[in-house]
């Protein structure tokens, strides 16, 4: 176990004492949720618009059933991290260091091992090529890729410095994000969605337990990585409940933003809340609070953004007979200009593209900052030469990070990373879930325990895991 203690506080605030006032539904969207809109507006990217649609083409919408079971499994093992953030004010990856050195440092690289080529900067560069070009971006088009992605790159930071605190930042930019791209997606699906194709959803969806005959099992696994979050990894996205401050996470410091922000003292260490009947009620009423924040936005956001374009895309592939090229950025503004809305209808399949994917990367980049600096900053040596500014790693991790993503732009990723990268999401729950489960019975107390149901059901997703895993592993190396 780490050194590392725990200090015990006398009491816990509820939520209505931390407002001063009884919460009304204006102020959870405006002051208590959002960390699960990070978490939606992240997990709508490249998995929801290029592969789901990708698996539709192939396979038909049979594997709907898949999308439910995956989003609700992440949500209960996201779920499963909250609480813990909630009664002790660490994130996630500061508890694995509690359990072991090396089980807490394989947390922290899970992260950047799942980003580690940075596909999704040259994803998101070539969308916005495609709106300069009008149409796919070629070989020759690949100086402007590069230029588009490192100066999306530079977007991607300037935003990041912005704001009082960055979590908050995210906020704002995926509630305005999703606000424009969720009405898009829906109404375009209404428009150009035949009857009998919502038929084919409403099969899929209820077809548990089908698999496609022939389905690429590579393919197949990173469907089920990609539907919600990331798997296994999702354990990060619990850090934006500590930032906004759930439950004993208020007591221990946040991340601000260079610009607009000051500067914080982030404990390297959580607090528990004294085990008193009143504490419990208020931990139970910040627990309400971030179920209903998952539940509302990111499970239903979830399914909604992947059934949506799946959805489309089969309608316009198989219902209308539109033949393009799937599987890249540009699809949408491809098939809207072929349907006869022109010029005007083809940036706009673009720029819902650019806004999808660049959303994506910056929740990406943030993501991969916080884990090592979850790693970083438990250590005294690191806090002293930051001087207790956590902005000084954050921003030094996250200077370096971009500058890696605009070199490996210029090269091809090789194999063994593409490999790492697709797989160490699912790999991560077979970390993830055995760590929260050791926690949960070694680590805390009693009363704030998971009750076994969700032990179940996060062992559930872990096996889940483990198979597509092994069976994307297998299928690559070519062992069937």
């Amino acid at each position: 176990m780490s050194s590392h203690t725990i200090s015990v506080e006398d009491k816990l605030e509820t939520p209505e004492e931390r407002l001063g006032r009884s919460i009304t539904l204006r102020d959870r969207i405006l002051l208590l949720w959002g960390p699960a809109v990070i978490a939606l507006g992240v997990s709508i990217g490249s998995g929801e618009f290029l592969i789901g649609p990708s698996v539709a083409i192939k396979t038909g919408l049979g594997l709907a059933w898949l999308v439910l079971i995956g989003a609700f499994l992440q949500t209960i093992y996201i779920y499963s991290w909250v609480r813990l953030v909630a009664a002790y004010g660490e994130t996630p990856i500061a508890m694995l260091f509690r359990i072991h050195i090396l089980v807490g440092i394989l947390g922290a690289l899970f992260v950047p091992l799942s980003f580690i080529w940075g596909g999704w900067a040259a994803t998101s560069a070539a969308a916005a090529t495609s709106l300069i070009v009008g149409g796919v971006p070629g070989p020759e088009h690949r100086p402007i890729v590069i230029t588009m992605g490192i100066a999306l790159l530079i977007l991607t930071f300037i935003i990041l410095t912005l704001g009082h605190r960055v979590a908050r930042t995210l906020e704002v930019f995926n509630w305005l994000d999703l606000g424009f791209l969720f009405p898009a997606f829906i109404i375009l699906a209404v428009i150009l969605t035949p009857l009998w194709v919502w038929g084919e959803l409403a099969k899929g969806i209820v077809s548990f337990g089908y698999i496609p005959p022939g389905v690429d099992l590579v393919l197949l696994g990173a469907f089920w990585g990609y539907t919600g979050y990331a798997t296994g990894i999702n354990y990060i996205l619990a850090n934006y409940f500590k930032d906004k401050g759930y439950g004993m996470a208020a007591k221990t410091g946040y991340i601000p933003a260079i610009v607009g922000g000051k500067t914080i003292h982030m404990s390297p260490t959580g607090r528990l809340f004294r085990l008193t009947p009143e504490n419990l009620e208020a931990y139970r009423r910040w627990i309400r609070i971030a179920t209903e924040e998952l539940v509302f936005i990111f499970f239903i956001g979830a399914l909604i953004g992947m059934w949506i374009p799946m959805t489309l895309s089969y309608a316009i592939a198989r219902g209308l007979g539109l033949e393009i090229t799937w599987g890249i950025p540009a699809w949408l503004g491809l098939a809207l200009r072929e349907l006869g809305w022109g010029s005007a209808g083809f940036i706009f399949g673009v720029i819902v593209a650019i806004l999808v994917l660049l959303k994506t990367q910056l929740g990406v980049v943030d993501a991969v900052v916080r884990a090592l600096v979850d790693g970083f900053w438990r250590l005294e040596s690191v806090r002293s030469i930051a001087r207790n500014d956590v902005r000084v790693i954050y921003y030094a991790i996250l200077a370096i990070y971009l500058a890696w993503a605009s070199l490996a732009m210029f090269f091809r990723a090789p194999f063994v990373l593409i490999l790492i990268a697709a797989n160490a999401a699912n790999a991560a729950a077979i970390l993830g879930v055995p760590a929260l489960i050791y926690l949960n019975y070694k680590v805390v107390p009693k009363e704030l325990r998971l009750h076994p149901i969700l032990i179940i059901l996060n062992s559930v997703f872990m096996v889940l895991c483990l198979v597509f895993l092994v069976a994307a592993v297998g299928r690559t190396l070519g062992y069937w």
